[in-house]
């Protein structure tokens, strides 16, 4: 019998967590799916682990290390299943997450199904301190005869692969992959070219997947100098499936404008938090840069501040400020 579903798990570097994560996918209510266990070059014993876990349904595939999308791509030339669930390794998710999302594909006929999260927050020793829920509202809307409304929270939940399940033949039929070379955006590129083909898109209101947000070491992350082009690129992409919504230009500006906002404050919390060799004066420079982008200036005076703090930023962008935003993101560090 053909598996209903495929679950793609891309493996690199998590022996502390993938027994979790895998065990969450065995106690699925749902039983009728295949695990594709995706080894890119993964350095330590998360596949040895893998391997301990005696299940038909699981897969395991070896190959060199191309990061997360070639993994996934990986995964989906090999899927055998009617439906595909990207799902990352130091995660896991409720035991419910697969039968009540297939319910609702089966029925309502749909390309793809999004629905809502945990995020769970833990210490260095692993303990949860707290948990958010991001939940969308239960909705249902076809292009072209409903208004897609966006805001900071459903703009979140877009994004993201691991909260959806698709079609496989949906994605085989446009050769939809996840783009190499893009960590940071992978999910929204690929994503926003899912909802440019459908007609569809439809929000269960429940959170099935926990997210793990755990304490980095920062002496061991590095900043990128490409994150703000991954930013823009993932701006200009919403700007592509949000057209094909019909939403009105300066409602589109809106969602662009939160959305490299929030990029450029990621941007620079990882320039003055992160390890690199830049001086003050080039981290003035890149800071300059992002600032005076074309597409920064363009969508500044549609961001909408909701707080003192983010007024403040708005205020240093806008006007380009670059000595008074170092000299802040010098002393918040």
């Amino acid at each position: 019998m053909e598996p209903k579903v495929s679950i793609v798990l891309p493996v690199y570097n998590v022996e502390k967590y993938i027994s979790k994560s895998i065990e969450s996918i065995l106690n699925q209510n749902f039983t009728n799916f295949e695990l594709l266990i995706i080894d890119d070059g993964s350095p330590d014993k998360s596949i040895q682990t893998a391997k301990t876990y005696e299940d038909n349904r699981i897969k395991i595939f070896h190959k060199e290390n191309g990061g997360l999308s070639d993994a996934r791509n990986y995964g989906l030339k090999r899927a055998a299943g009617e439906y595909i669930y990207f799902m990352d390794s130091d995660d896991w998710i409720e035991p419910n997450l697969l039968e009540e999302n297939i319910a609702i594909l089966d029925t309502e006929k749909l390309d793809f199904v999004i629905f809502g999260y945990q995020q769970d927050n833990e210490n260095l020793e692993g303990k949860v301190l707290n948990s958010l829920d991001f939940v969308p509202p239960n909705l249902k809307l076809r292009k072209g005869q409903d208004v897609l409304t966006v805001d900071q929270e459903i703009l979140g939940l877009m994004g993201y692969a691991w909260n959806k399940i698709y079609k496989l033949d949906f994605l085989k039929k446009h050769e939809l992959q996840f783009e190499k070379g893009t960590s940071l955006v992978e999910d929204i590129l690929f994503n926003s070219q899912v909802y440019n083909l459908s007609n569809r898109l439809h929000f269960n209101n429940n959170a099935y997947y926990h997210y793990i947000n755990r304490p980095v070491v920062t002496l061991i992350k590095q900043f990128h100098s490409n994150s703000f082009e991954l930013k823009k690129n993932k701006t200009i992409a919403l700007e592509e499936f949000l057209i094909g919504w019909s939403l009105k230009e300066e409602e589109i500006k809106r969602i662009q404008a939160l959305s490299l906002i929030q990029g450029i404050r990621y941007c620079i919390h990882n320039l003055y938090s992160y390890k690199n060799s830049l001086s003050h004066t080039e981290k003035k420079a890149y800071l300059n840069y992002m600032l005076s982008d074309g597409l920064t200036r363009e969508v500044i005076n549609f961001y909408n501040p909701t707080n003192l703090k983010d007024k403040v930023y708005k205020f240093l962008l806008k006007h380009k400020l670059v000595g008074p935003l170092h000299n802040l993101s010098t002393l918040t560090k």
